[in-house]
């Protein structure tokens, strides 16, 4: 994902996964390659032949989840949000008001314990969330975190009343883990201190 900001302060974000998808199709055609090998030539086995099959199938599997592309243009004399995504072969697009944007929020899928995987998504007032990729990217530098807080600081968005309003959301949805990471990684809390301003949150527990 980069950014690029234009002299007249429009700030366009974008992400291409098509090398990616480009390398599991050459990976998945030297799978298929060597089973055709196989099949005429070499005759090494079934086995090992349904591994290739398998392998070959995983590989543009992947391929496809990795063809997205996504173009989001903040437009800052316009005050709207141009955007276009396509993943797979599925494309939408549209356009947002500043005004109807109600937080940037960055995401991490559940059980992301290692290297962090991030993508920024963006909430309306209507509670619709936009995201900028469908995928998680591997974030180790936290290169999106920074993104995340350039779009912020151009919509005019406090970055800690947006963590509050995320983790208040999470908690009303009853996803407290996911609060509680957030809170560890948006504001650096122990887990200690995260737990306690979750629960704190979340209320006495029901009877």
């Amino acid at each position: 994902m980069k950014l690029e900001e234009s002299a007249d302060g429009t700030i366009t974000v974008s992400y291409d996964g098509r090398s990616l998808t480009r390398v599991m199709l050459v990976v998945a055609t030297l799978f298929l390659g060597v089973a055709g090998y196989d099949v005429f030539l070499g005759a090494r086995g079934t086995d090992r032949l349904l591994g290739l099959l398998a392998s070959a199938v995983t590989c543009l599997l992947v391929a496809v989840a990795f063809l997205e592309t996504a173009c989001f243009q903040f437009g800052r004399a316009v005050k709207t949000v141009t955007w276009r995504r396509r993943w797979g072969l599925r494309e939408r697009s549209g356009s947002i008001a500043f005004a109807n944007i109600r937080a940037v929020l960055v995401e991490r899928p559940i059980g992301d314990d290692g290297t962090p995987s991030r993508r920024i998504a963006l909430k309306t007032t209507d509670g619709t969330i936009v995201p900028i990729t469908v995928g998680y990217r591997p974030d180790p530098e936290g290169s999106i975190v920074d993104i995340a807080g350039r779009i912020r600081a151009l919509l005019g968005h406090d970055a800690a009343q947006t963590h509050q309003s995320h983790v208040e959301a999470l908690v009303a949805d009853g996803k407290l883990v996911e609060a509680i990471r957030v809170l560890r990684e948006e504001e650096q809390l122990s887990l200690v201190e995260a737990k306690r301003r979750v629960d704190a949150l979340a209320g006495p527990p029901k009877r």
